[in-house]
This record gives C-alpha cells, sequence and structure tokens, in this order.
C-alpha cells in the first residue's frame, strides 16, 4: 500500500487536542471515506485504549478531528465541522460539537492565512455545521498572527495563555431543535432496575441531561476514576442517556442512542472537594458542582459544550442546576466546580411567548498551536 500524506495542524483548544485539516487538502469529500481517514489518523479502534498507532491519546478529550474551510454564508467567516473519534470502537460521529476546539478555531483560521487579520482585537464569525449555529469567537492579533502567550487561566490547563471568548449566539436546539427538548424543565422518567428518577433535558451548544447527584446516591464530589470505577453507578448513568436520547428523538430506540450525544451530567450544590491537580477547591468559590461525561466516561473537566449548556441550563427557572445553583449568582458569570477546577460560563436567557429563550452564551478559552505538517494514511 502506497504511503498517503495529508496537511494537517495539531491543536490545543481548551481542555480538548485536535487534528485539524483545511477541507480543501482532504482527498475527498464522502463522509464514510473521511472516517476511515479520521479512525487512521487517531489510531481508532484500540482495544488496549492508547491510540498509540495515532494522534490520539486514550481519552475522548484528545480523541478528535476538525475541518475548516472559508464560509459562503454571509453571516460567517468560516465553516467548522467537527467529528468526534472513539478510543475503541471503529466508530465517528459528526453530530454534536466540541466547545473546547471551538476556541482553537479561529486562531486556526487567521494562522493558516484563511482570514486576514487586522492588528489587534479580532471577531472571527464561525459557522459550525455540525449543531447548525454561529459563534463568534474574539482574540488578539499581534503581527499578523493569533496572539498565543497571555495572563489567562483555565481549569484543567496548566500555565498561562491569551484568552479567547466566545460567543454562541441563538445556542438553544442545536441538536433536537428546541430550548427544552421535553417541553419540560423537569422530567420524571422510569429507569430499568432503578426507578423513577427527576432529570432535566437541556439543548444548548448540545444537548444535556442533568440529574441531581444525591437522587443517585452519589455526592457529586467524585473523582472521574472513582465514578467511571462504579460500574453499577455508570451503567445507571447510561441508561439515563439512553432512555432520554429516545424521548427527544436523538435515536429511534434507546439501544441506537449515539455514544457523543445527548452529553449527561450531575450536578449538586457547592461543595468542597479536591481537584485532580490535589488543590482543595472551596464550595465558596463556586456556584454549582458538577461531574459530566462523554463517550461513556468520566470528563477530566467539562467539555466545552456542556460548559455553554450548564451555564443556559443554570439560567433557566425550574430545572436542576436552577434549583440547586448558589442562590443570588450571576447567570453571566456562573462557576461550576469541575474535577479540574472551576469554570465559568454565563448565558442571557429571555422570555419569548412565555417560554424560556437563550438569546447568547458565552465562555472563555486558550488556545495553543502544537505542530504542524503532515499525518499518514
Amino acid at each position: 500500500m502506497g504511503q498517503n500524506w495529508i496537511k494537517a495542524t495539531y491543536y490545543r483548544g481548551g481542555t480538548s487536542k485536535g487534528v485539524f485539516f483545511q477541507k480543501k487538502d482532504l482527498p475527498t469529500q464522502d463522509e464514510k471515506e473521511l472516517n476511515k481517514i479520521f479512525l487512521k489518523v487517531i489510531g481508532s479502534p484500540d482495544p488496549n485504549g492508547r491510540q498509540l498507532n495515532g494522534m490520539g491519546g486514550g481519552v475522548s478529550s484528545v480523541s478528535k478531528c476538525v475541518i475548516i474551510s472559508p464560509s459562503e454564508r454571509d453571516d460567517a467567516d468560516v465553516d467548522y465541522n467537527f467529528i468526534q473519534i472513539a478510543v475503541d470502537q471503529p466508530i465517528a460521529e459528526w453530530n454534536n460539537n466540541c466547545g473546547n476546539l471551538s476556541g482553537a478555531v479561529g486562531p486556526y483560521a487567521v494562522q493558516e492565512g484563511i482570514i486576514k487579520p487586522k492588528e489587534g482585537e479580532n471577531k472571527i464569525r464561525i459557522y459550525q455545521v455540525n449543531t447548525d449555529k454561529i459563534i463568534h469567537s474574539t482574540f488578539n492579533v499581534k503581527d499578523g498572527k493569533p496572539e498565543i502567550e497571555g495572563d489567562y487561566t483555565i481549569a484543567g490547563v496548566y500555565g498561562e495563555s491569551s484568552k479567547v471568548r466566545l460567543d454562541y449566539l441563538e445556542p438553544g436546539g442545536s441538536g433536537t431543535g428546541k430550548l427544552l427538548p421535553t417541553g419540560n424543565v423537569v422530567d420524571e422518567i422510569e429507569i430499568d432496575g432503578f426507578g423513577k428518577i427527576k432529570v432535566s433535558v437541556v439543548d444548548a451548544a448540545t444537548p444535556l441531561i442533568y440529574i441531581q447527584a444525591e437522587d443517585l446516591g452519589l455526592k457529586g464530589t467524585e473523582s472521574p476514576d472513582e465514578l467511571d470505577g462504579n460500574v453499577e453507578k455508570m451503567e445507571i448513568i447510561q441508561k439515563i442517556r439512553r432512555k432520554c436520547a429516545f424521548m427527544t428523538g436523538l435515536s429511534k430506540s434507546e439501544h441506537e442512542a449515539p455514544m457523543n450525544t445527548p452529553r449527561i451530567g450531575i450536578v449538586t450544590s457547592p461543595k468542597d472537594y479536591i481537584s485532580l491537580d490535589k488543590s482543595n477547591i472551596k464550595g465558596d468559590d463556586q456556584d454549582i458542582t458538577a461531574r459530566m461525561f462523554s463517550m461513556g466516561k468520566t470528563h477530566k473537566a467539562i467539555m466545552g459544550t456542556a460548559g455553554v449548556n450548564i451555564g443556559v441550563a443554570a439560567a433557566i427557572e425550574g430545572t436542576i442546576p436552577n434549583l440547586i445553583k448558589r442562590k443570588g449568582s450571576n447567570p453571566l458569570e456562573l462557576r461550576a466546580g469541575n474535577p479540574s477546577g472551576v469554570m465559568t460560563a454565563g448565558a442571557v436567557i429571555e422570555q419569548v411567548d412565555g417560554r424560556p429563550h437563550a438569546k447568547s452564551a458565552i465562555m472563555y478559552r486558550t488556545f495553543r498551536p502544537l505542530m504542524r505538517g503532515e499525518v499518514l494514511v
């Protein structure tokens, strides 16, 4: 078999890493053929869970590919398509967005010459193809290139970097077409082998199901390893996720639910805990404590789109996050405790015809280009 090399760039965006491609450099636009390429690039499937034969790193947050191209839309500068690659299965899913890698899209477009920037602050308009939404990415440019160094830090990434502001315009209904897919702020559902449990399903930037930790017999401050090791609880969590996928029309049956959507999280009122870097995270420094799950595992921070979602969900009166968050917290700066520290997100919620409407959501990320060249497929 001949050697085929494709131009690519390896980026960190937020707490994720991914292989970025320009659409024009890909040898095909057929999704099935691209899936084969992306699986090969990332090193999946790997039953050992390490992806040593590719660019992945054995966890969902670094098992990702991105396609960027100039946009033909009047309201966007670039199109951004995201592909989540499973670690141990031959699965490439195009049904969601990565909010963390969204933080690298604007800088990538400037770095690679897709967009001609101005000096100082730039706003790049991104069309997020998977969710059919617009994101505005604001960051600084110096000497014609994205400014990488800065003094901003995010939980889960060591060191300081330049800040990227992400404004998600009209983020509601990214996957289901509705901000509240069931029409309710809280639903009570029946789970085989467990019984009844209350959930809030909110679709903002990504469809996400919220459960109060105590309703599952959990504290909500457990580490990712503790949760992943609790096989019984993890299976219940996935049963809830699969049932809600079917209930909201994201799958034809519970058994056919995609791995990547809907996401799911457990939340509790602000509590003290020890973060992954052994820091003492105080309840007083949070408005809500959360643990999120992606691709069947506990996330070590908060997925970017989940960060957007929790800001929106906590601002909608009557949802589980809204009911348990710190009273009097700022809806524009919700502090969400997670295994890596505290993430800040915000949202503007309006009432339209007596129903909540997410006008916008805000999140801050950092980025860093790690390498560029060619990948072998």
